[in-house]
């Protein structure tokens, strides 16, 4: 047995042993591949999936939720330029002495 091999002894009892066997004669399978399917179905039903941080955000509506040109994406430091020098003077301009 390796790291990555587990032994598992169980005790089942009453319904939980009934309902074992049942399965186990009407799907044909060996007590570790019953309990293997088990785990994989207890996993999968546990497990939330992930979205992916685009689809996380088009979910939200974030993506293309925006204003502004169409062009945006092409053009952005062009309309940057333009909003920054309505915002600061592209010089720095001693003032005038009288």
């Amino acid at each position: 047995m390796n790291a990555e091999e587990i032994r598992i002894n169980a005790r089942l009892t009453g319904k939980d042993a009934q309902d074992f066997r049942a399965l186990q004669k009407r799907e044909g399978l060996s007590a570790s591949d019953l309990l293997r399917e088990a785990l994989r179905e207890y996993r999968r039903s546990r497990t939330r999936q992930r979205a992916d941080a685009a689809g996380l955000l088009a979910a939200t509506g974030f993506v293309g939720g925006g204003d502004g040109p169409r062009d945006l994406s092409t053009r952005y430091k062009d309309y940057l330029t333009d909003a920054l020098e309505h915002k600061t003077p592209w010089r720095v301009q001693e003032p005038r002495r009288k």
